[in-house]
């Protein structure tokens, strides 16, 4: 007869979790020795200069350390991962105790030594078939089991037959085929946890699977290839044209929907916003949108753009970092869109944009500002000691070291 057994779930449950623990403390310890052991190099944190020091501090304090893991998802993993843990060791420790998966023990059942008599068996037998009768515990599955097993037990030890069986094949019943039992707690069959499981199956299925199902279902909805946006795609095909130049393209970049969150500006940030514009105003297109996610993003690009990082707040130099890292995808689905729609002049220029993204230039500005420890001011001593000669990189690297204006530089 099945029952519902303790051990059963106990091996079951951390066979479960072996597979989860695993893996997740090879991630977590792989993290925090990556984070102790990483090379200055392997992060980019080599500075040159004053400028480049300033960026490898930063560098630093993102990528090396124990402060570097201090993020909401390795946070979130390893707090699952440790509570789990402990788990584990709980059931570990239920295993050693009685470590047993459930199996037909008469002695066992009965409570009475190996070697017992008939005497002390028979009285055993009556002390318990009265414990666990039906009647004196009614409605209660679990008690109504354990007044079968108690009859099989005693059947067993003192029917010849059932006593031959259960010494030959461990059955009074003879050789089975298969012997088994419900790897489930015993307490679900407890009377007094009837209304408390009952209440937790409702919960779960009814509540948190349907949840889950639905979060996870209208989350992922939201995305299209390349994992952005449907409206960002939107977006993109109601402003991107034919006729759309390289200056235009930071606004509309800055109206994507994985931004309208985040970039949401706050009350207290209307001064910094104020400052931002009056700096960066002479150097920015006329903005065609005045939503607030718009400015503060179009802002935050062309700060960027225009080297001036240093001048943004913590809190705005974390936003600007975030739509940079969604850079790649974002102007890939630019692209897309402009050859869509057969606009070869706007990919073109979605392709310039990206580049100048990623090189941190304007438009307007020398190629020569990619090269290390260049400024402006380099730039133009440059280009008024070889009297306009050298205005590009590649004109710059076939100018020969001695003749070049800064070979000393």
């Amino acid at each position: 007869m099945l029952q519902y057994d303790d051990n059963g779930f106990y091996f079951f449950a951390l066979s479960g979790l072996s597979l989860f623990l695993v893996p997740s403390w090879y991630t977590v310890l792989g993290k925090v020795y990556g984070a102790l052991t990483v090379r200055d190099d392997a992060i980019g944190a080599v500075a040159r200069t004053s400028d480049e020091q300033v960026k490898a501090a930063k560098l630093k304090q993102s990528s090396k350390g124990l402060g570097s893991l201090k993020k909401k998802e390795f946070l979130v993993r390893f707090g699952i991962t440790l509570a789990l843990t402990v788990l584990f060791v709980y059931l570990v420790t239920c295993v050693s105790e009685d470590g047993e998966v459930s199996s037909f023990d008469p002695f066992s059942i009965l409570e009475v030594d190996s070697g017992a008599d008939n005497k002390s068996i028979k009285k055993a037998y009556k002390t318990m078939s009265l414990k666990y009768h039906p009647d004196k515990n009614p409605n209660n599955p679990a008690a109504e089991a354990k007044f079968m097993m108690v009859a099989k037990a005693y059947e067993s030890l003192t029917d010849p037959t059932a006593k031959e069986n259960y010494e030959k094949y461990g059955n009074p019943d003879g050789k089975q085929s298969l012997e088994v039992s419900i790897g489930l707690p015993s307490f679900l069959l407890d009377t007094s946890n009837r209304n408390f499981v009952l209440m937790a199956y409702l919960i779960i299925m009814v509540g948190i699977i349907p949840f889950c199902v639905w979060r996870y279902y209208s989350h992922s909805s939201k995305f299209g290839e390349k994992d952005v946006m449907y409206s960002t795609y939107s977006w993109y095909h109601q402003n991107l044209g034919e006729h759309t130049v390289v200056r235009a393209l930071p606004e509309i970049y800055a109206g994507s929907a994985e931004f309208r969150t985040r970039n949401k500006p706050l009350s207290e940030e209307g001064a910094e916003i104020q400052r931002i514009m009056k700096t960066l105003k002479s150097q920015m297109q006329k903005p065609k949108f005045k939503h607030p996610v718009c400015v503060k993003g179009n802002l935050l690009l062309h700060a960027h753009l225009s080297r001036k990082v240093g001048d943004l707040s913590e809190k705005f130099g974390d936003d600007l970092n975030y739509m940079l890292r969604c850079s790649g995808s974002l102007i890939d689905a630019m692209i897309s869109v402009c050859q869509h729609q057969d606009a070869l002049d706007a990919a073109t220029n979605c392709i310039k944009f990206g580049q100048y993204v990623t090189q941190a230039l304007r438009t307007k500005d020398s190629t020569l500002l990619q090269l290390p420890n260049f400024t402006q001011d380099d730039v133009e001593r440059t280009k008024k000691a070889s009297s306009g000669k050298i205005t590009t990189i590649a004109e710059y690297i076939k100018t020969p070291d001695a003749e070049k204006p800064l070979s000393g530089f």
